[in-house]
């Protein structure tokens, strides 16, 4: 079960835990529609409302829904992909001294 708006679980601070409800919200909701209509696009998904918002960029739609929901707390999907962002880490540091 998703938790409501006035859920005493309102106070979800895992990020693990706040996209786990995210994509089982879009899944059960959203997913068959929103990949019929919106591919490529981005979706915000508002994890106590379960209202999702639809934009071009990732930037676009967060501004969408926090302009609608200022205190919402939402989970960032793109519409038809694994993932909404491709993260990657490199450092110029010297770590020769983590192989001695």
């Amino acid at each position: 079960m998703v938790p409501t708006m006035a859920s005493p679980d309102r106070k979800l601070t895992n990020p693990k835990e706040i996209g786990k409800r995210g994509e089982e919200i879009y899944e059960s909701k959203y997913k068959q529609t929103f990949e019929a209509e919106h591919i490529g696009k981005f979706v915000a998904i508002e994890i106590y409302s379960q209202r999702a918002f639809v934009d071009e960029t990732p930037g676009q739609v967060l501004e969408k829904a926090q302009k609608e929901m200022p205190d919402g707390l939402f989970h960032l999907i793109k519409v038809g992909s694994p993932g909404a962002f491709r993260l990657s880490y490199t450092s110029d540091a010297d770590t020769d001294w983590l192989f001695r």
